[in-house]
Parts: C-alpha cells; sequence; structure tokens
C-alpha cells in the first residue's frame, strides 16, 4: 500500500504534539505561550472523537487514527481577536504488504481529511492525504509528510477547532493488523493582543514634598522592553497609602498619571500591588528623575524644597514666564507656605538633556548659560518675593528637546541646615521646518532655468529652526538651527504645484523620512518630483512631544512649505507613430508620374509624450500647459529625416531611385496639438510635395512609393527624443509612372480646320503605352506654338484615360488664313509640364512633343471605312 503525496515537505519524524501560540499586542512582539495538549490529553475530554475505540493519543505523542471511520475535534481556541493563524503539522503512514494483508497502513479509500471550523459552525477542508495501493499494488514502505499554512479570516473565531477525519471502512479479512494513520507535531501559531500587561513602569522625580502631591507617571507596558503599550483598561491598585483620588485607580490608552501626598517626611515604596487584568511578566520597575528603570521604587518627601516651573516654550522665545519657588510646609496645616520671602539667594542651577540625551546648547538665565554638570553647577542670585518665588529672568534654550532643570540651596549661616532642592522638566519646541532646496523659482514662473528633470533625483536640506519673530514668514532665513530635534517618526514629505496654476502635484518621493538628531541639525535628502513645472515641497512632522512644531499645545498636525522650486521638465520625449498616414497620387486615379509632385491622402500623425525618468516612469502632464510647452510644430519638423531616396526602386544604373530636390519636392512644418495632458499630436502637414527624380535612369516600370521616414531629434533645448522611430506611408495605391505627351501626326482639306489629338503614355517593359489611368492632365491651346500655313483656335480641356479624344488643339484652315499657301505642312508643337517630356530624338534629354499637320491632302470619302494602297 502507498500513500500519494499530497503535502510532500518532508523533514525527520518528531514525537512531539503540542499547540503554540504567540500572543501579542497589535503593535508589540509576539509572546510565546506553549500548550502541551497531546502530551497530557484524554480522548473523549480535550479531543472528541466520534468512536472513541479507533482514536487514542500514544505513548510517542500521536494522535492515531486507527481501523475505519472516525472523526476527531481538537480542543477549542478562541481566535477571534487574532491578526494571523497559521498551521502545521507532521503525519506518518506505516508500511504494507500484499494489498494491506500485512502492515498497518490505510487501505485505498482510508484517506486522511484535515478540516477546521469556521465562523459559520461548518467545517471547511484544508487538505486530504490520499491512501492508495502502492507499487503494483503490493508494497508501501511508509513515509513522513509535513503541512503548513495560513487559515483564512473565517477561521478567526472564538470557536475555532481542528477536526481530523478517517474516511472508509474497517478491518477486513486480508487486513490482519488493522489501518493506521499517526498526526504529530501539531503547531498553531496565532498572533493574539496579549491577555494582560507585561509590567507596569513608574517614573517620577525625587524632589518630593510634603506639603504638595508628588506626579507619578505609570505605563503599561505589553513586552518586556516596553517597546509598545498594553492599551486596554487595566484597574490598578497603588501602593502606598494616599494617592490623590483613591488607590484603586484605572489605566486607560496604557499611560497615567496620578499624585501621592504623603504629609510625613521619609521614604516610601511606591508600585502597584495587583491588577486587573493581571501582569503576565516581570516585576514593577521605576525611573527617578529620568534615570534607567530598575526594582527600586523609593521615594523621599522632605518638607521643604523648591518648586520649579518652566512651561514649555518655543526654541529661542522662551517662556512667558520661568519661576522657582521656595517652599516649606506649613506648621499649622500641610499646605506649602515659603521658606522665605523678600531676600536674595544664591541659588545652583544645572540641566540635565533627556530626549535627546546629549546636546551641544546650553539653557540660559539672565543671560548666563546654565551648567550641565551636577558636579559644578551655576550659581545665581535669585530675588524671592513675598511668596518666595523667583523669577528666572530672560529664561531661554536655542535648541529643541526635553530638559530638566535643577535647582538646589544649601544654607548657612542663619540657614544653616535648611536644603532645598526642586526640579522641573520642560520641553523647547522648534518654531518649523526649513526645507532649503537650495533653488528658488520666482516669477514668471515659466521663465525659471531648468532645475531638474522630472523624476530624477535633486537634493534638498530640512532643518529644524528656532523662533526669530513672531512676524517671521521666511524659515530660511536668519533661523538659527535646533540640531537637537529628532522626529522619531516619520515626517511626512509632499509637494504642490505652483505653476501651472492648474497643474497637477506630482507625486514627491521618498513620501517621508526620519529626521535625527545630529551636529549640524540638517537632514540631505535626495527626492525626486515625478511632475514638470513649478512646486512647494511640503512637511507635515509629527507631534513632538504631544504638540505641533512652531505651538505650545496644538495636537492639528503643522505643514512647512518650501519657497516655490523649479522649474521641472520632461526626462525625455517619448516619440511613436499613430498613423503612419497614406499617400495620394497626383490624380485621383493613384496614377502619378516621375518628376510629378505628389503629396498626402492621410498626413502621418505622431505623437509626442512627455515622460519623466522615474522607475515607473510616467506623462508629466503639466508640460502641456501653454506657458510651460517648450516643444514647437518646427521643432518636431526640424527632428523628421525626410527620404532622399526610395530603396525598394532601383533605376537604370542599378541605384535606389532618388527624390527630385526643393522645389519639386518640398515639406512644410505641420501641425502640433495637445490631445492629452502630457501628450501632443503632430500631423504632417498637407501641402507636402513628393517627386522622384526625372532622368533617364527613372526610365522603369511603374512602381508604388515605399519612402521611409524617421523621427531622430525631436526636442525642445531641454527635453529630447529618447530613440529614433522609422515609418513607413501605405504607397499602394499610388502608380508612379515614367511618362511622356504625344501629339498625333493628322492631314486633311485645306478648307478644314484640323484638331490634333493630345495622348500621354508610360514606360512598360521596353516601351510606350497609353496610359489609361490618366484621367487628370490638362491641357490648353495656350501651350501650344505652331509654324507654317496655320494658326492655333482657343480650346482646353483634360485628358479621359490618357487621351483628349475628339478634342485637342486645332488648327485654322489655310484658307482661313491671310497671307499663308493654302496647302502644306504646319508644324505643331506643345510645352508640356517637365514630367511628360520625353526623349523623342534620343540625345539623352527630354524635350516637348510635337506632330506635323498636313493641309491639303485628299482623305477619300467619308464612308469609306479602310482603303489600301496597292504596291507593285
Amino acid at each position: 500500500m502507498r500513500l500519494r503525496k499530497k503535502q510532500v515537505r518532508v523533514r525527520p519524524r518528531v514525537w512531539v504534539i503540542s499547540v503554540l501560540f504567540y500572543l501579542c499586542a497589535s503593535s508589540a512582539a509576539a509572546l510565546p505561550v506553549l500548550f502541551s495538549l497531546l502530551n497530557s490529553a484524554v480522548v473523549g475530554v480535550d479531543w472528541i472523537a466520534s468512536n472513541t475505540s479507533r482514536v487514542v493519543i500514544n505513548s510517542l505523542g500521536e494522535l492515531n487514527l486507527r481501523n475505519g471511520y472516525v472523526e476527531v475535534e481538537s480542543p477549542v481556541f478562541d481566535f477571534s481577536e487574532a491578526d494571523s493563524v497559521d498551521i502545521n503539522f507532521d503525519v506518518y503512514v506505516p508500511f504494507s504488504v500484499g494489498f494491506g494483508l500485512i502492515g498497518t497502513a490505510p487501505n485505498p479509500g482510508e484517506d486522511l481529511v484535515v478540516q477546521y471550523r469556521r465562523s459559520n459552525g461548518g467545517w471547511q477542508t484544508l487538505t486530504t492525504f490520499v491512501a492508495d495501493n502502492g507499487f503494483l499494488g503490493l508494497l508501501s514502505i511508509g513515509d513522513n509528510y509535513s503541512y503548513s499554512a495560513s487559515l483564512p479570516a473565517n477561521a478567526y473565531h472564538d470557536n475555532f477547532q481542528l477536526r481530523y477525519v478517517m474516511t472508509g471502512g474497517g478491518i477486513t479479512f486480508f487486513d490482519l493488523l488493522g489501518d493506521n494513520w499517526y498526526v504529530s507535531d501539531i503547531e498553531i501559531t496565532a498572533d493574539l493582543p496579549p491577555a494582560g500587561p507585561d509590567h507596569f513602569r513608574l517614573s517620577y522625580a525625587s524632589d518630593a514634598l510634603t506639603c504638595k502631591p508628588q506626579t507619578v507617571d505609570i505605563l503599561a507596558c505589553a513586552d518586556s522592553a516596553c517597546s509598545s503599550l498594553y492599551t486596554d483598561d487595566v484597574n490598578i491598585a497603588l501602593l502606598p497609602a494616599g494617592w490623590v483620588g483613591g488607590n484603586t485607580r484605572t489605566l486607560s490608552g496604557g499611560s497615567g498619571s496620578f499624585e501621592l501626598r504623603q504629609t510625613v517626611p521619609g521614604t516610601t515604596v511606591v508600585g502597584i500591588s495587583s491588577s486587573s487584568p493581571a501582569k503576565v511578566g516581570g516585576s514593577n520597575l521605576c525611573s527617578v528623575d529620568g534615570g534607567s528603570v530598575s526594582v527600586t521604587c523609593n521615594l523621599a518627601f522632605a518638607d521643604a524644597g523648591f518648586v520649579v516651573s518652566v512651561p514649555d516654550f518655543i526654541s529661542a522665545k522662551g517662556p512667558a514666564s520661568a519661576t522657582i519657588q521656595a517652599v516649606r510646609k506649613s506648621d499649622n496645616s500641610p499646605e506649602c507656605v515659603p521658606a522665605f520671602a523678600n531676600v536674595s539667594k544664591d541659588v545652583d542651577l544645572y540641566s540635565r538633556y533627556d530626549a535627546p540625551a546629549s546636546g551641544s546648547k546650553a539653557v540660559q538665565v539672565a543671560g548666563v548659560d546654565v551648567s550641565t554638570s551636577p558636579v559644578s553647577p551655576t550659581s545665581l542670585s535669585l530675588a524671592f518675593d513675598a511668596s518666595g518665588t523667583a523669577s528666572l529672568m530672560s529664561f531661554n534654550y536655542d535648541d529643541a528637546g526635553q530638559k530638566t532643570l535643577f535647582a538646589s540651596y544649601t544654607g548657612s549661616g542663619a540657614d544653616a541646615g535648611l536644603i532645598l532642592n526642586g526640579q522641573t522638566s520642560f520641553v523647547a519646541r522648534p518654531v518649523g521646518l526649513c526645507i532649503d532646496p537650495a533653488n528658488v523659482c520666482n516669477e514668471p514662473y515659466e521663465d525659471c532655468p531648468v532645475f531638474a528633470l522630472a523624476g530624477a533625483a535633486f537634493p534638498v536640506n530640512i532643518r529644524a529652526v528656532a523662533w526669530e519673530a513672531d512676524s517671521d514668514s521666511d524659515f530660511c532665513l536668519d533661523n538659527i538651527t535646533t540640531p537637537n530635534y529628532s522626529s522619531g517618526s516619520p515626517i511626512t514629505l509632499s509637494s504642490t504645484v505652483v505653476a501651472p496654476a492648474a497643474g497637477q502635484n506630482g507625486t514627491l518621493e521618498p513620501a517621508e523620512y526620519i529626521h535625527p538628531a545630529s551636529v549640524s541639525g540638517v537632514s540631505s535628502i535626495n527626492l525626486t518630483q515625478g511632475e514638470s513645472g513649478v512646486f512647494t515641497l511640503n512637511a507635515t512632522p509629527p507631534l513632538y512631544f504631544g504638540a505641533a512644531l512652531g505651538t505650545l499645545s496644538d495636537t492639528n498636525l503643522a505643514t512647512f512649505s518650501s519657497a516655490p522650486l523649479g522649474r521641472f521638465v520632461p526626462a525625455y520625449f517619448e516619440v511613436s507613430v499613430a498613423d503612419s498616414g497614406v499617400f495620394s497620387g497626383a490624380c485621383s486615379t493613384g496614377n502619378s508620374y516621375t518628376g510629378q509632385s505628389f503629396s498626402w491622402l492621410v498626413a502621418p500623425a505622431i505623437i509626442v509624450s512627455a515622460y519623466n525618468a522615474a522607475a515607473d516612469v510616467e506623462i508629466t502632464q503639466n508640460y502641456t500647459d501653454t506657458a510651460f510647452m517648450r516643444l514647437s510644430a518646427g521643432d518636431v519638423f526640424n527632428g523628421v529625416s525626410f527620404p532622399s531616396v526610395d530603396q525598394s526602386v532601383v533605376g537604370n544604373d542599378g541605384l535606389a531611385l532618388s527624390l527630385a530636390g526643393s522645389p519639386t519636392t518640398d515639406y512644410q512644418a505641420g501641425s502640433l496639438t495637445v490631445s492629452s495632458p502630457g501628450v501632443m499630436e503632430y500631423v504632417f502637414s498637407p501641402l507636402d510635395n513628393i517627386a522622384y527624380v526625372r532622368d533617364l535612369n527613372a526610365e522603369i516600370n511603374p512602381f508604388s512609393p515605399e519612402l521611409q521616414f524617421t523621427l531622430t531629434g525631436v526636442t525642445d533645448g531641454e527635453a529630447t527624443q529618447s530613440a529614433n522611430v522609422d515609418f513607413t506611408p501605405d504607397g499602394s495605391g499610388v502608380s508612379m509612372r515614367f511618362g511622356r505627351m504625344r501629339l498625333q501626326d493628322t492631314f486633311g482639306a485645306e478648307t478644314h480646320d484640323l484638331t490634333v489629338r493630345l495622348i500621354t503614355e508610360y514606360f512598360q517593359d521596353g516601351r510606350y503605352i497609353q496610359n489609361t489611368e490618366d484621367d487628370c492632365t490638362v491641357w490648353d491651346s495656350a501651350n501650344a506654338s505652331v509654324d507654317g500655313i496655320s494658326q492655333i483656335t482657343a480650346s482646353s480641356g483634360q485628358l479621359t484615360e490618357g487621351s483628349s479624344g475628339n478634342e485637342g488643339i486645332t488648327l485654322l484652315a489655310p484658307t482661313l488664313v491671310p497671307g499663308t499657301p493654302d496647302t502644306g505642312d504646319a508644324s505643331l508643337s506643345y510645352t508640356a509640364p517637365q514630367w511628360l517630356r520625353g526623349d523623342y530624338d534620343g540625345d539623352g534629354s527630354f524635350e516637348s512633343p510635337s506632330s506635323t499637320v498636313s493641309f491639303g491632302v485628299f482623305r477619300g470619302h467619308e464612308r469609306i471605312l479602310y482603303r489600301r494602297e496597292i504596291r507593285e
């Protein structure tokens, strides 16, 4: 018996049966929790079987389905909050010999079907392992198989189960040892929110006073590194007693700030004794004065100290007020009263960098740089008023970030033994961003020089800057840089079209970047703008310590823009042929003569598209705005290479037949129109004329023109055609013929006018034959001249099938021409167009046709149809 492999990733057989869950918050790393279900499970309790005699969890930790049809269902799992669910397991089939007579493999038809329960309660098949007869129906040596898959969304519900089904009948007479499927290593990996916070983190300042509550900030961490928060509500029990509002509180969104009041000086331990849901990780951790976290959570309260107040402010602008108040606990109540009043005291000050942890600029008080070293603080004389408050005059910080200001006083003399300490954190927020492209485009925008190709990289410097003036409208002019600014999360980048006014904004890439703190404070970025025109570049930074740049508390994101930047131009033109065109013969029948100009029945149409240089190239739609479109019809015309020969036709000299020069062949600039944004259509001029050189080399059989035109250099002086484009207009409807005109000789009585017929012919196979395709050649007696005894009367007409028919050049009867003999010959010549002149005398040059008209010759009776002269 042999198993047909439906899942064929083979791996070594492992006898561990478990279901593995990874529990994680939406923004936290996965938290693995291992459940060993099969090793300690009982069929009928944990795994439910339709027939318990046919299912067993053996000592090797395998789920064994045997001896006929059976269904076995796993325990129920709640995946209603899962982001993904993956499953994998192994299957083993044993050997068999002789149609299952010896061995324990399943017989044909006893397949293993693996299913899961859908959210609607029904079962859906994941896969089927098929049993069959093995090699020649005699032998199956068994095998191991592995299966893995990601489950679809209908598996994400609170009643999820796996089901293994063995199909087919039971043990037969020939099936002595039974039929068996073995399933092992069942693993389910589900991304689920954690069941509770991993641990709690508390942070607070060390300058707690017995006369005022101390603020403690608490985070509910979703993982051991606290890289994300557990954001579900958590009820917490706080330690010690004395929390304002009670010891039982609720954390919402993963964080909270609470106040602890202690009216007796001394050190207490702060913490969280319990929570609901309970934490699933380690111990509470505390950070004091912004230091590293540890399990030590002591907080010391003193009866006297400084209350330092520095409101958040805009970098270099300073806060409206910054103060230090010396307080102590009242003798009669737990309230704060001035520790001293109406006196000047030397107070030691120093500051600490919190975020970032270092910097190059100092806090200033009254124009004095404040030390960053607690060992060597800056001592300033401060005047305390009746309330014990001293103003920190002209408090300022030219950089960005969060800092902590520490103040301390150690009394001497009358104040001996008095120690006052205090601190406060503040945020200095940049006024905005300077986006400096190092190239500004001023009006008129269409006249700006080329700055960059659309879609090609160009450099931009972005820096956060400090305040200069409330009326400041240009953050790149005279504003100092705040090098400590770091955006933390991405700054969104975009562009806004300035010109053309109704143009597209284009796509700016990259669409975001993270601004790091640095020595220079400048982020140099290579950007690409996919459109043509002039733009402003926009940067929208995330909130900085809870507020938008340039504000103290506004949570609406602020966007900062550059000066107009450009001009961006297309990277190249892509030229294609919309219509190759159709030649029109000089005559509507298609007939044209060598040396005669012909033109277009349908003029060729060329598409010129302006493209950018981006990886996923796009048409620059703004290019075809009237003010920004540089390409003209003349530019396209100048980019056309017109044919000088017809490579498809060989003349008598063995060379390709040449085209005539100007003015016989003459091309005019066509028309250029905008067909859609960024796309133009050039149509060849209907005034174009084309003609072949008419010489003896061109005296060949009729042919149709095959002339190749090439667009080689379409350019507007800034963008250029990317690749040559060839096209050959359709000349199949034109019959190009080497022709000539012939005047028939005629004779008649001297008393009658005689008409000379005009006939056009063309060269074919070594001789000239009448051109029955010529319905267009016109004639006029004004072009004829006569020598001799007659005169020409005025007449004109147009040939039909290459002949003037019964019409033609009419000569007056000599009897009507005074002063001339009545009989004799008149020599008639006709000035034909160049393409109908012939080498009648064989001298190698072309001349106009001529004929002889004889007057005074008897023509015979008009009724005689045929007369033959008999010569002896």
